[in-house]
């Protein structure tokens, strides 16, 4: 795997951890995507829905973020994709998403109530939150994806996606609230070009914004800059050292700790790593010493064979 698609997998790992938070997903709908549909949304009316699919190649598939909503008499989905690089294929990958989703939906209801003609599915909203430093090039409807899509008029599926495209966002209007997403949103600005002196300024410069974040946000933040920077778990003891170093202002101790857990979880990675071949070696002579029992080899032949 490339140096920059571990980078992007760290963020989108990140991403999908602060998105999962109710309050913060509302903030994206009303300050970042700003549509009608999003207005007077409250977190009572939001569940998370959690959905794994299996794909055309037989694997499992996790969509990244999905909410139901339900208020005002109309039930709703919306289906977030987080990407930190162009995806050709995102209006085809969504559809199936989308179809999937309105397949559980239908085959819950029950048969009495689907067969009814007043019976509708719900709408399904989706939405790519891209954070990439190239400009997304991907077409953004689904008729844009299907060849000679002008030759059938309405008579061809079609859905067009919500883009929110973080690098091409205006930076002025980020820090016109003082919430999570905000300070996710400023300080991944331009990652790929940003040096680590840069970022770090721009993370003094949040620290002294931060008196709005509650205790959980800050963990949040902390955490996600674990994984956006550092990538992995994040180290409880390690993580709380950071989070008391941002609330003293303290970068340099912040970025310590955070380089300990590092160096924390290269370690573990390294004893599961042997511990994993010792078992992968001690199955390969388990499966040598079956093959030589099926083979009518007697004892003796086996033990010289084996100790060879």
């Amino acid at each position: 795997m490339s140096e920059i698609q571990n980078d992007n997998m760290k963020h989108d790992e990140g991403y999908r951890a602060i998105m999962s938070s109710k309050s913060t997903f509302l903030h994206f709908l009303n300050k970042y995507i700003a549509l009608p549909w999003a207005n007077g949304i409250t977190a009572d009316e939001l569940d998370s829905v959690n959905a794994t699919y299996i794909d055309d190649d037989y694997l499992k598939r996790e969509s990244d973020i999905i909410y139901k909503i339900s208020g005002k008499n109309v039930v709703f989905y919306t289906l977030l994709e987080l990407q930190s690089e162009p995806d050709f294929s995102m209006p085809f990958r969504l559809l199936k998403y989308m179809v999937n989703l309105l397949s559980d939906v239908f085959k819950n209801t029950p048969e009495n109530e689907r067969t009814l003609k007043s019976f509708k599915l719900p709408a399904v909203v989706p939405i790519v939150l891209y954070n990439g430093e190239d400009n997304w090039t991907p077409v953004q409807s689904f008729r844009e994806y299907t060849a000679n899509s002008g030759e059938f008029g309405n008579n061809i599926l079609d859905f067009r996606y919500i883009l929110f495209d973080l690098n091409r966002y205006d930076e002025e209007k980020i820090l016109t609230t003082y919430k999570l997403l905000d300070f996710v949103f400023k300080l991944d600005l331009k990652h790929y070009s940003r040096s680590v002196a840069d970022s770090d300024e721009t993370l003094k410069h949040l620290m002294l914004l931060s008196h709005d974040l509650t205790d959980d946000d800050i963990i949040a933040f902390v955490a996600w800059i674990k994984y956006a920077r550092y990538g992995g778990r994040a180290d409880d003891e390690l993580l709380k050292e950071a989070v008391v170093a941002f609330k003293n202002g303290e970068v340099e101790s912040m970025s310590y700790a955070m380089g300990r857990a590092m160096e924390r979880e290269r370690v573990i990675a390294r004893d599961e790593g042997r511990q994993e071949g010792r078992q992968e070696g001690r199955l390969d002579e388990r499966n040598e010493l079956l093959k030589l029992i099926k083979s009518g080899m007697s004892i003796d032949e086996i033990k010289k064979r084996l100790e060879k």
